[in-house]
């Protein structure tokens, strides 16, 4: 089992890169379970939200974040908790975790309950 903390800053795509290379590290040294921080991927505040926020439902470059943890969780064989992203869905916005599995299948995602008034 590993906890990845990251360094998160403005830049989206090295959030991604830092966060991929984290989890490659510690699937390296033999973990089969590895969890991300939440909203790893972006700056932690209500003006970020919207603009880090994924749309999980289309994927690809909607998605980076959302497809980068499916992509590492297949190729190094092992499951991830995703921490939480910003996800957009509709008009509203949610703090998500996902859950892939070693195949980089999502198996669960949830949708916290008790958000900042931001959510929702």
């Amino acid at each position: 089992v590993a906890l990845c903390q990251l360094s998160v800053t403005a830049d989206k795509a090295r959030n991604i890169a830092r966060a991929r290379a984290a989890i490659e590290s510690a699937a390296a040294d033999g973990a089969k379970l590895v969890l991300l921080p939440e909203i790893w991927n972006g700056p932690y505040s209500n003006d970020s939200f919207p603009e880090y926020a994924e749309d999980i439902e289309a994927g690809g470059d909607a998605a980076p974040s959302f497809s980068m943890m499916s992509d590492v969780a297949r190729s190094l064989q092992i499951t991830l908790v995703g921490g939480s992203i910003s996800e957009r869905s509709g008009n509203s916005l949610y703090n998500t975790c996902c859950v892939f599995g070693s195949d980089g299948k999502l198996k669960g995602k949830h949708r916290k309950v008790c958000t900042e008034t931001y959510f929702r």
